[in-house]
């Protein structure tokens, strides 16, 4: 069940966190993350898991430093025009650059069996139902000193303005894996604002359109210090928070590196995030619920509105 929660600066602010053991604790959880926007899963991965996947994001980032791979999705996205944001961090020295591998499952099969693992994919059925999909399989480092500025967003860009009322069925929602421990503040933390998931982001008055991807002030500067909560866990913890929630990384000050996973799960009429088609690591490789879970649908696809009315197949084998 639900431990005494992380507090921020702000007094009586907390993040609950839940250890999930049972159906008690899916509950808790559930009830935690729709209130507060955000909720903290302990012990989300086991030990074993901790070091694979540490290993695996380990050896992608000295690949990444030694100048074989590029940052973001540079090695294989058909696209010829880079963001303005992607083009001023690329050129930065690589070691003070965050990597950001996004399409996981499409680099590296060992990403797949993490997408329907428990006990964090009870959650998201829980939270869903079974008309669900992945939109996001992405692994980051943030390293120590890292240049680029701390910031908070909402994620998904004009997803922004899709904002959840008390009784509203959430769009989205993601998962972060921590794979180092951040037992004090300035580490890379994730940061929120509990509870803003509910709010529209305040954004810049100098970005009308509300843009993501250009250069300029770091998002989210105008809100407070005090609002921010700097999520302090241990490695296996996890992350839940919906797509609306003011969150997003503090400065790394600490002499080691942070890293995560972040998986996106979705409504399953929303467009993928980082990947065009079924990632064929995943059509290959994986089971038939994780290639559902990516947009296979087998022999129900493709028809129109089939993104939007799974077959009862398809979902029974979508339930955990």
């Amino acid at each position: 069940m639900g431990e005494p929660g992380l507090r921020g600066r702000t007094p009586g602010v907390t993040i609950t966190v839940v250890s999930l053991q049972g159906d008690g604790d899916i509950s808790a959880a559930l009830t935690a993350l729709k209130r507060d926007g955000v909720v903290v899963l302990r012990g989300a991965l086991s030990p074993g898991d901790v070091k694979h996947f540490r290993d695996v994001v380990s050896d992608y980032h000295q690949q990444f430093l030694a100048g074989e791979i590029q940052n973001y999705s540079l090695d294989d996205e058909t696209a010829t025009e880079l963001p303005e944001v992607w083009e001023d961090t690329y050129t930065k020295p690589r070691e003070l650059q965050s990597l950001r591998k996004w399409n996981a499952v499409g680099l590296d099969a060992r990403f797949i069996p993490l997408v329907d693992a428990s006990p964090h994919y009870e959650l998201m059925v829980a939270l869903f139902g079974t008309q669900l999909t992945v939109t996001k399989t992405q692994f980051l480092v943030v390293p120590s000193g890292c240049i680029e500025s701390p910031y908070l967003h909402t994620d998904a860009g004009s997803m922004a303005d899709v904002i959840p009322t008390e009784d509203s069925a959430p769009v989205m929602c993601s998962i972060q894996f921590f794979l180092t421990d951040l037992d004090q503040p300035m580490m890379g933390n994730f940061t929120c604002v509990p509870g803003s998931h509910r709010i529209r982001f305040p954004w810049e008055d100098d970005n009308e359109e509300h843009s993501q991807i250009r250069v300029g002030r770091p998002q989210g500067g105008d809100i407070p210090q005090d609002d921010r909560v700097q999520v302090q866990v241990r490695a296996g913890d996890a992350a839940v928070f919906l797509h609306s929630l003011w969150h997003g990384v503090s400065a790394n000050e600490s002499p080691s590196d942070r890293k995560s996973i972040i998986y996106s799960y979705a409504r399953s009429f929303v467009r993928a995030y980082d990947y065009e088609q079924p990632p064929p690591l995943v059509t290959q490789h994986g089971t038939e619920r994780q290639r559902r879970l990516f947009g296979d649908l087998g022999g129900w696809a493709y028809r129109p509105g089939c993104f939007y009315h799974f077959s009862d197949t398809i979902r029974a084998t979508l339930a955990p």
